[in-house]
Protein backbone atom coordinates (compact mmCIF):
# COMPACT_ATOMS: atom_id res chain seq x y z
CA UNK A 1 0.00 0.00 0.00
CA UNK A 2 1.68 3.39 -1.09
CA UNK A 3 1.56 6.51 1.26
CA UNK A 4 -0.04 9.52 -0.07
CA UNK A 5 1.16 13.29 0.73
CA UNK A 6 -0.67 14.61 3.64
CA UNK A 7 -0.79 18.79 4.25
CA UNK A 8 -1.34 19.62 7.62
CA UNK A 9 -2.32 23.65 7.79
CA UNK A 10 -1.99 24.59 11.63
CA UNK A 11 -2.98 28.33 12.05
CA UNK A 12 -0.88 30.64 14.75
CA UNK A 13 -2.96 33.13 16.33
CA UNK A 14 -1.01 34.17 19.85
CA UNK A 15 -0.65 30.57 20.76
CA UNK A 16 2.48 29.59 19.68
CA UNK A 17 3.42 27.37 22.12
CA UNK A 18 0.53 25.54 21.89
CA UNK A 19 1.04 24.90 18.51
CA UNK A 20 4.65 23.90 19.25
CA UNK A 21 3.45 21.38 21.86
CA UNK A 22 0.75 20.27 18.97
CA UNK A 23 3.94 19.79 16.91
CA UNK A 24 6.19 17.91 19.06
CA UNK A 25 3.74 15.62 20.81
CA UNK A 26 0.96 14.50 18.32
CA UNK A 27 2.54 14.73 14.64
CA UNK A 28 6.71 15.05 15.72
CA UNK A 29 6.90 11.03 16.13
CA UNK A 30 4.51 10.60 12.74
CA UNK A 31 6.32 13.13 10.50
CA UNK A 32 7.61 11.16 6.97
CA UNK A 33 8.46 12.56 3.61
CA UNK A 34 4.70 12.24 2.74
CA UNK A 35 3.39 14.31 5.70
CA UNK A 36 3.97 18.15 5.83
CA UNK A 37 3.18 21.16 8.34
CA UNK A 38 2.48 24.73 7.44
CA UNK A 39 2.22 27.03 9.98
CA UNK A 40 0.71 30.68 9.13
CA UNK A 41 1.00 33.14 11.69
CA UNK A 42 -1.89 35.60 12.21
CA UNK A 43 -0.25 37.20 14.99
CA UNK A 44 2.54 39.67 15.71
CA UNK A 45 4.31 37.54 18.03
CA UNK A 46 7.85 36.73 18.28
CA UNK A 47 8.34 33.24 15.93
CA UNK A 48 11.33 32.55 17.88
CA UNK A 49 9.07 29.65 19.19
CA UNK A 50 7.96 28.48 15.51
CA UNK A 51 11.23 28.82 13.89
CA UNK A 52 12.45 26.43 16.25
CA UNK A 53 10.43 23.94 14.64
CA UNK A 54 11.04 25.04 11.34
CA UNK A 55 14.54 24.11 11.83
CA UNK A 56 13.91 20.60 13.98
CA UNK A 57 11.64 19.56 11.51
CA UNK A 58 12.55 19.30 7.80
CA UNK A 59 8.91 18.85 6.37
CA UNK A 60 7.54 22.08 8.56
CA UNK A 61 7.49 24.88 6.98
CA UNK A 62 6.52 28.44 9.14
CA UNK A 63 4.85 31.61 7.34
CA UNK A 64 4.23 34.97 8.07
CA UNK A 65 1.74 36.70 5.91
CA UNK A 66 2.16 39.74 8.46
CA UNK A 67 -1.57 40.37 9.18
CA UNK A 68 -4.46 38.35 10.40
CA UNK A 69 -5.73 36.32 8.27
CA UNK A 70 -8.42 34.33 9.72
CA UNK A 71 -8.53 30.73 10.02
CA UNK A 72 -9.50 29.98 6.16
CA UNK A 73 -7.54 32.90 5.16
CA UNK A 74 -4.52 31.72 6.55
CA UNK A 75 -5.63 27.86 5.63
CA UNK A 76 -5.60 28.78 2.37
CA UNK A 77 -2.71 31.06 2.20
CA UNK A 78 -0.67 28.20 3.63
CA UNK A 79 -2.19 25.62 0.88
CA UNK A 80 -1.47 28.55 -2.32
CA UNK A 81 2.12 28.93 -0.98
CA UNK A 82 2.66 25.12 -0.64
CA UNK A 83 0.99 24.77 -4.49
CA UNK A 84 3.56 27.07 -5.52
CA UNK A 85 5.85 24.00 -6.33
CA UNK A 86 3.67 20.98 -5.78
CA UNK A 87 0.01 19.46 -6.80
CA UNK A 88 -2.57 19.11 -4.38
CA UNK A 89 -1.62 16.92 -1.84
CA UNK A 90 -3.23 13.71 -1.86
CA UNK A 91 -5.16 15.19 1.94
CA UNK A 92 -5.10 18.47 3.36
CA UNK A 93 -6.17 18.85 6.83
CA UNK A 94 -6.79 22.05 8.34
CA UNK A 95 -7.14 21.19 12.03
CA UNK A 96 -6.93 23.59 15.71
CA UNK A 97 -3.70 23.07 17.97
CA UNK A 98 -6.00 22.66 20.99
CA UNK A 99 -6.10 18.83 19.82
CA UNK A 100 -4.92 15.30 20.71
CA UNK A 101 -4.88 11.82 18.93
CA UNK A 102 -5.32 9.06 21.50
CA UNK A 103 -3.93 6.69 18.86
CA UNK A 104 0.03 7.13 18.51
CA UNK A 105 -1.24 6.07 14.99
CA UNK A 106 -3.39 8.24 13.48
CA UNK A 107 -1.73 9.13 10.61
CA UNK A 108 -1.19 5.07 9.83
CA UNK A 109 -4.64 4.76 10.62
CA UNK A 110 -5.64 7.99 8.23
CA UNK A 111 -3.28 6.51 5.52
CA UNK A 112 -5.64 3.10 5.35
CA UNK A 113 -8.47 5.30 4.88
CA UNK A 114 -7.14 7.91 2.57
CA UNK A 115 -6.28 4.31 0.49
CA UNK A 116 -9.60 2.50 1.18
CA UNK A 117 -12.92 4.78 1.21
CA UNK A 118 -14.11 7.24 -1.32
CA UNK A 119 -14.90 10.74 0.23
CA UNK A 120 -14.05 14.48 -0.59
CA UNK A 121 -14.72 15.24 2.65
CA UNK A 122 -13.76 13.63 6.16
CA UNK A 123 -14.65 14.21 9.60
CA UNK A 124 -13.52 12.05 12.70
CA UNK A 125 -14.72 11.31 16.31
CA UNK A 126 -14.16 14.61 17.82
CA UNK A 127 -14.31 14.28 21.64
CA UNK A 128 -14.80 17.59 23.53
CA UNK A 129 -12.72 16.93 26.96
CA UNK A 130 -14.49 20.31 28.30
CA UNK A 131 -18.11 20.09 27.38
CA UNK A 132 -18.22 16.17 27.31
CA UNK A 133 -19.57 15.05 24.12
CA UNK A 134 -18.67 14.09 20.42
CA UNK A 135 -18.86 16.95 18.32
CA UNK A 136 -19.14 15.14 14.66
CA UNK A 137 -20.94 14.79 13.05
CA UNK A 138 -21.58 18.17 13.05
CA UNK A 139 -24.80 18.45 11.10
CA UNK A 140 -25.83 15.66 9.81
CA UNK A 141 -29.02 16.94 7.41
CA UNK A 142 -28.95 20.85 6.03
CA UNK A 143 -29.22 24.03 8.01
CA UNK A 144 -32.69 25.32 7.07
CA UNK A 145 -32.73 29.02 5.43
CA UNK A 146 -35.37 29.87 9.02
CA UNK A 147 -32.17 29.18 11.11
CA UNK A 148 -29.41 31.26 9.17
CA UNK A 149 -32.07 33.68 9.00
CA UNK A 150 -32.39 33.51 12.74
CA UNK A 151 -28.44 33.48 13.15
CA UNK A 152 -28.04 36.41 11.07
CA UNK A 153 -30.38 38.19 13.00
CA UNK A 154 -29.02 37.50 16.68
CA UNK A 155 -25.58 38.37 14.90
CA UNK A 156 -26.55 41.63 14.08
CA UNK A 157 -26.15 43.55 17.63
CA UNK A 158 -23.65 42.49 20.15
CA UNK A 159 -26.25 42.33 22.83
CA UNK A 160 -28.39 40.40 21.13
CA UNK A 161 -25.98 37.55 20.48
CA UNK A 162 -24.62 37.51 24.20
CA UNK A 163 -28.04 37.49 25.72
CA UNK A 164 -29.30 34.94 23.47
CA UNK A 165 -25.47 32.58 23.80
CA UNK A 166 -25.97 33.17 27.93
CA UNK A 167 -29.29 31.42 28.00
CA UNK A 168 -28.30 28.68 25.35
CA UNK A 169 -25.26 28.23 27.36
CA UNK A 170 -27.58 28.18 30.89
CA UNK A 171 -29.66 25.80 29.14
CA UNK A 172 -27.25 23.57 28.01
CA UNK A 173 -25.71 23.02 31.19
CA UNK A 174 -29.01 22.63 33.62
CA UNK A 175 -30.47 19.84 30.78
CA UNK A 176 -27.09 18.87 29.50
CA UNK A 177 -29.39 19.25 26.24
CA UNK A 178 -26.05 19.42 24.18
CA UNK A 179 -24.69 15.53 25.39
CA UNK A 180 -24.37 13.80 22.26
CA UNK A 181 -22.79 10.17 22.34
CA UNK A 182 -20.20 8.55 20.06
CA UNK A 183 -21.76 7.01 16.59
CA UNK A 184 -19.92 4.16 16.00
CA UNK A 185 -21.05 3.69 12.41
CA UNK A 186 -19.52 5.07 9.43
CA UNK A 187 -22.09 7.75 7.31
CA UNK A 188 -22.70 10.83 5.01
CA UNK A 189 -23.05 13.53 6.57
CA UNK A 190 -23.78 17.34 5.91
CA UNK A 191 -20.97 19.10 8.00
CA UNK A 192 -17.77 18.26 10.13
CA UNK A 193 -16.83 20.42 12.81
CA UNK A 194 -14.25 23.00 12.28
CA UNK A 195 -11.59 21.83 14.27
CA UNK A 196 -10.34 19.26 12.09
CA UNK A 197 -11.45 19.16 9.01
CA UNK A 198 -9.62 16.73 5.81
CA UNK A 199 -10.54 17.59 2.36
CA UNK A 200 -9.41 14.66 -0.52
CA UNK A 201 -7.57 16.06 -3.21
CA UNK A 202 -10.27 15.41 -4.88
CA UNK A 203 -12.37 18.12 -3.10
CA UNK A 204 -10.09 20.41 -4.86
CA UNK A 205 -9.82 19.17 -8.26
CA UNK A 206 -14.06 18.96 -8.17
CA UNK A 207 -13.83 22.64 -7.96
CA UNK A 208 -14.04 23.17 -4.11
CA UNK A 209 -12.33 25.89 -2.35
CA UNK A 210 -11.65 27.38 0.96
CA UNK A 211 -11.00 30.86 -0.27
CA UNK A 212 -13.70 33.41 0.37
CA UNK A 213 -14.23 37.05 -0.01
CA UNK A 214 -15.26 37.17 3.32
CA UNK A 215 -13.25 37.22 6.91
CA UNK A 216 -15.44 33.76 7.39
CA UNK A 217 -16.32 32.66 10.48
CA UNK A 218 -18.78 29.65 10.60
CA UNK A 219 -16.53 27.30 7.54
CA UNK A 220 -18.46 24.30 8.59
CA UNK A 221 -21.30 25.51 6.76
CA UNK A 222 -19.26 27.25 4.00
CA UNK A 223 -17.78 23.66 3.24
CA UNK A 224 -21.18 22.12 4.06
CA UNK A 225 -22.84 24.27 0.92
CA UNK A 226 -19.79 23.97 -0.97
CA UNK A 227 -20.05 19.94 -1.03
CA UNK A 228 -23.94 20.32 -1.54
CA UNK A 229 -23.26 22.81 -4.63
CA UNK A 230 -21.09 20.42 -6.63
CA UNK A 231 -22.31 17.42 -5.47
CA UNK A 232 -19.29 16.26 -2.73
CA UNK A 233 -19.38 13.59 -0.57
CA UNK A 234 -18.89 13.96 2.80
CA UNK A 235 -18.44 11.67 5.66
CA UNK A 236 -17.96 10.73 9.34
CA UNK A 237 -15.50 8.56 10.33
CA UNK A 238 -15.76 7.07 13.81
CA UNK A 239 -12.47 5.12 13.47
CA UNK A 240 -10.30 8.62 14.01
CA UNK A 241 -10.11 9.69 16.78
CA UNK A 242 -9.70 13.22 18.17
CA UNK A 243 -9.71 14.89 21.84
CA UNK A 244 -10.45 18.53 21.39
CA UNK A 245 -9.51 20.71 24.35
CA UNK A 246 -11.97 23.47 23.83
CA UNK A 247 -12.09 26.27 26.06
CA UNK A 248 -16.00 26.34 25.64
CA UNK A 249 -17.02 29.44 28.09
CA UNK A 250 -14.23 32.03 25.52
CA UNK A 251 -14.97 29.67 22.65
CA UNK A 252 -18.92 30.69 22.88
CA UNK A 253 -18.83 34.71 24.58
CA UNK A 254 -17.17 36.37 21.33
CA UNK A 255 -15.84 40.01 21.23
CA UNK A 256 -17.82 42.50 19.42
CA UNK A 257 -16.00 42.45 16.26
CA UNK A 258 -15.68 38.50 16.39
CA UNK A 259 -19.81 39.01 16.37
CA UNK A 260 -19.64 41.23 13.23
CA UNK A 261 -18.08 38.68 11.26
CA UNK A 262 -20.38 36.40 12.09
CA UNK A 263 -22.44 38.40 11.31
CA UNK A 264 -21.22 39.32 7.48
CA UNK A 265 -20.95 35.66 7.80
CA UNK A 266 -24.35 34.40 7.98
CA UNK A 267 -25.14 37.51 5.00
CA UNK A 268 -22.57 35.99 2.68
CA UNK A 269 -23.97 32.17 3.46
CA UNK A 270 -27.63 33.53 3.03
CA UNK A 271 -27.19 35.11 -0.01
CA UNK A 272 -24.45 33.12 -1.56
CA UNK A 273 -25.99 29.62 -1.15
CA UNK A 274 -29.51 30.21 -0.12
CA UNK A 275 -30.59 32.65 -2.69
CA UNK A 276 -31.26 35.37 -0.33
CA UNK A 277 -30.52 38.85 -1.73
CA UNK A 278 -29.24 40.60 1.30
CA UNK A 279 -30.08 44.54 1.70
CA UNK A 280 -26.98 46.73 2.18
Amino acid sequence: MNNKRILFLLINYFNEKEVAEFVSTQLGNQLNEEVQVIIINNSYNDLTTLKELENKYSNVKVLNPEKNLGYFGGANYGLQNYLKNNDFPNATIICNTDISFPDSDFISKFQTILNEKQFDILGPDIYSTFLKYHQNPYIVKRISLQRIKLYKFITSNTFFYLLFTLLHFIKTKITKSNSKPKINQDMETYAIHGSFMVFNKSYFTKGGTISTPTFLFGEELFVAETARKLGLKTIYEPSLIVNHFQNATTGTFKSASSVGYLHQSYSYLLETFFNEKIVK
